[in-house]
């Protein structure tokens, strides 16, 4: 494979989002500070419950409501459906817990 081959499948990579199926959101994270992080789906199953770190980056589709923990809500940029999400509100000390899509 060349490289230009590779730049583009690393670009297609990048730049796309998955396909929402009816009933689901998209939910980007990014992480500019250590941040514990737990997130759940309309089901109540935990999708993801870890540390991550700064440079780090969720992005995943899943099933309405998605419940969000974040320990340490200054490391992390939150993104919904492509909108950028005011923290503050759902905010108390350093750590934020709220539901997305209800």
């Amino acid at each position: 494979m060349k490289l230009y081959q590779l730049l583009w499948i690393a670009i297609t990579l990048i730049t796309s989002q998955p396909a929402l199926a009816a009933g689901e959101g998209l939910l980007s994270i990014h992480f500019i500070g250590n941040c514990w992080t737990q997130i759940s789906d309309g089901n109540g199953k935990v999708l993801i419950s870890a540390l991550r770190r700064p440079g780090e980056d969720i992005q995943l589709a899943a099933k309405l409501p998605l419940e969000l923990r974040l320990g340490y809500v200054s490391g992390a940029q939150v993104t919904f459906n492509g909108k950028r999400v005011d923290m503050q509100p759902f905010t108390t000390g350093e750590t934020a817990r709220l539901k997305l899509g209800q």
